[in-house]
């Protein structure tokens, strides 16, 4: 079945395509500055649907080609020449690039979405049309020279450690916090100032009209306390929810681009690493995080208490030591037990994981009982572990319980003393018991704060371990070298998985003509889809070099070596959604023409136009609801939506039926036949019929490199050789 207009379509090479409108104004400041920029190699460090008018997605996609921004509030009238060209935003419509201005009532204006249009304008006008904001940006290396203005707000992601960076930029929250802490603390003076002056002042004279204003105050003060610890708790989460999307957008970069050999734990491993930061993140927006702040504080309360009752003080003071050895001595267990609770959760996790994604071949295999097995042996590890925490934590908290109960029954037992010796007063007593609380409510829950900070740092040395792994890219774009005849060469390539005796490949060298067909044919485990891991960049070759177009490899940004050398696996993976949406990952501007091309080619076409519900189709859970042999074509339709200019498909009909496999075959004669090269790993001689050339590959080397009938024959005297010498064993 072919397209409506009857004839195959054409397939679109890949190359230089113009930039998307969303990018152009990224792609004109690139060139402004002198930066390296390719479409998808900026495309693939935004989120998919990154909104360009957004200061925040603009300036990261300008620190992807090597471009720092900070976004002011200032007039733009008031803008100094020095820091043009600055990106302004319009209330409706694009971005506009302010390049000078011709006097005091003149602008020049760049609109690089409409084709780099240059206007001259009123200064008035133009501030008419604007948001408040102007967008500074500058080179990396300048930013540093005081270009930016230094009262600007920073909207380029810090750079430096992947967590403190997030946390110091957000320094003025947390100088509010600590002012708030204080002020909250000054105003719980003001209840047990107000019960001291009710005892001393007003019952023995009865002055109610004492009374009534030393009411009104303490009310006022209380009333000031419950805004305070509502715009703290607000500030609080408005500086958790920023470093959490920044760090959480960090974390996920790192997973999606740390290299598939350096993964350690694989992906449920790197899971569990990443739900730890939950744990890094509940500690420093807890309450036990905000006690910890006002500990700091606690120097007021003595003080309070040494003006009221003198050397009472000394029990309250003398306290906070023996409160803080019996936590720091409960964390001798407790450290063990959070390092063991640490490691028993991730093996929980691990065995949830993969028995979730393993489901159907546990369940054909009745493997059910050894996987509960296996869960049942992590919860109770994970129990038994968490049951000693328990226990040295309520032993700690219940300690300082003690502690603060002693300090009460010796704070009265001393000021009865007092009181009769005249030195403080009934009131003045009843004052230092509330004041003495408060000075030891914080190392309340000392113990667990040191425990849950154990904790979280333990979580945070995993992170930091996880932040370090290699990865594919890191930085701004460094070449803007882009695939467009698609020509290989292999030489001398090794590698070697990382643990393993034998090498995958070794030595392996051959050449790709532009436009050429080849079949890579040999046994099992003879370094065919390491091949294709090598020349799609998803794994480094130990040594050798390889060649794209004659570029070495690593020139390549990887966005932009695999939007030009497509890559199938062998097992394919589809995501829940539909079918629209597992099409266009790779190509999300692709149109309905573009996708029934793609469909076309990959013998899908029939399938989606007999749906009812067509490319809405939902195909539920890892496209759990296709056949194998379905999934394999949509993948296959999905890596033609992205216009490779090399194909390298690794058995890419192993579960389609032979109508369907024929249709392959002959649709992707017609993909090589308009310009796309082909590289294809089969044992089948069907598919390996595309191929105009042959090579044998065995034990990580060609052996065997030619015209598929010189090869096939070959290998049948090779073979009649081997039978013959197995006879005269025998």
């Amino acid at each position: 079945m072919t397209p409506e207009d009857g004839t195959a379509p054409k397939a679109v090479p890949a190359g230089k395509t113009p930039v998307t409108d969303r990018l152009r104004l990224v792609a004109w400041l690139a060139a402004h500055f002198g930066s390296t920029f390719t479409e998808a190699a900026v495309a693939a460090r935004l989120p998919e649907g990154a909104d360009p008018d957004d200061p925040e997605m603009l300036a990261r996609a300008l620190e992807a080609v090597g471009l720092r921004s900070r976004l002011i509030t200032r007039d733009i009238a008031r803008i100094d020449p020095v820091t043009l060209p600055c990106v302004v935003f319009r209330r409706s419509g694009d971005p506009l690039v302010v390049t000078g201005f011709s006097d005091k009532r003149l602008v020049t204006t760049v609109d690089p979405v409409a084709g780099g249009l240059e206007t001259e304008q009123k200064i008035s006008a133009l501030k008419r049309s604007l948001r408040p904001g102007v967008l500074l940006v500058t080179r990396a290396d300048d930013a540093a020279t005081g270009r930016l203005s230094p009262e600007a707000a920073a909207v380029t992601p810090p750079r430096g450690h992947w967590f403190w960076a997030p946390v110091r930029a957000s320094w003025s929250g947390w100088l509010q916090v600590l002012l708030a802490a204080f002020l909250l603390n000054l105003l719980t003076l003001a209840l047990p100032l107000f019960v001291m002056n009710v005892y001393d002042k007003v019952i023995p004279n009865l002055a109610y009209v004492t009374l009534w204003t030393l009411a009104v105050g303490v009310s006022v003060a209380l009333a000031l306390d419950l805004v305070m610890r509502t715009v703290r708790a607000n500030v609080l989460e408005t500086i958790s929810r920023r470093v959490d999307l920044k760090v959480a957008s960090g974390l996920f970069r790192q997973a999606m681009q740390a290299r598939l050999l350096e993964r350690p734990g694989g992906a449920a491993g790197i899971v569990s690493t990443i739900r730890d930061f939950e744990v890094v993140r509940e500690f420093f927006a807890s309450a036990t995080f905000v006690a910890v702040i006002d500990l700091a504080f606690i120097g007021i309360f003595v003080a309070a208490l040494y003006f009221i009752v003198g050397p009472v003080a000394l029990v309250p003071l003398c306290a906070v030591p023996v409160v803080l050895v019996l936590a720091l001595l409960a964390q001798l267990p407790l450290g063990r037990a959070a390092s063991r609770a640490q490691q028993m959760a991730t093996k929980r996790h691990v065995v949830l994981v993969e028995s979730l994604s393993g489901i159907e071949t546990i369940k054909s295999l009745n493997a059910e009982p050894l996987m509960q097995r296996e869960w049942e042996a992590a919860v109770t590890a994970s129990s038994r572990v968490n049951g000693r925490t328990r226990f040295w934590s309520n032993a700690a908290a219940n300690g300082t319980m003690l502690v603060q109960q002693s300090v009460s029954v010796l704070i009265i037992v001393w000021g009865v003393f007092l009181v009769a010796e005249g030195r403080i007063s009934i009131g003045g007593l009843i004052a230092a018991n509330i004041l003495a609380g408060r000075v030891l409510a914080p190392l309340g829950t000392i113990a667990q704060t040191i425990f849950r900070a154990q904790y979280a740092f333990r979580a945070l040395g995993a992170l930091n371990r996880f932040m370090a792994l290699e990865v594919e890219e890191s930085g701004p774009v460094r070449s803007d070298a882009i695939v467009t005849r698609g020509a290989l060469a292999i030489r001398d390539v090794n590698f070697t998985y990382p643990g393993a005796q034998r090498p995958a490949l070794a030595g392996l060298s051959f050449d790709m003509a532009p436009g050429e067909s080849i079949a890579l044919l040999g046994r099992v485990g003879s370094g065919k889809t390491t091949t294709g891991k090598v020349l799609s960049g998803l794994i480094r070759p130990s040594s050798g070099t390889v060649l794209v177009d004659g570029i070495a490899l690593d020139q390549y940004d990887t966005a932009e070596l695999r939007r030009g050398v497509g890559y199938l696996p062998q097992m394919p993976e589809l995501f829940t959604g539909t079918l629209r949406e597992n099409l266009v990952i790779g190509a999300p501007d692709a149109t309905d023409e573009e996708i029934n091309r793609a469909l076309y080619y990959a013998a899908m076409d029939e399938f989606v136009a007999g749906l009812p519900e067509g490319l809405d189709l939902f195909i539920g859970e890892q496209g759990a609801r296709l056949s194998g042999g379905q999934r394999q074509g949509i993948a296959l339709a999905r890596l033609l939506l992205r216009r490779p200019r090399v194909l390298f498909l690794d058995e890419p009909t192993n579960a389609m039926d032979h109508r369907m496999q024929q249709q392959i075959v002959e649709r992707l004669q017609e993909l090589n036949r308009s310009g796309m090269g082909l590289l294809i790993s089969t044992h089948r001689q069907s598919l390996a019929a595309v191929a105009g050339r042959l090579i044998v590959m065995d034990e990580g080397r060609a052996v065997l490199d030619g015209a598929p009938g010189d090869v096939m024959d070959k290998l049948r005297s090779m073979g009649a050789a081997r039978t013959a010498g197995d006879s005269s064993v025998r």
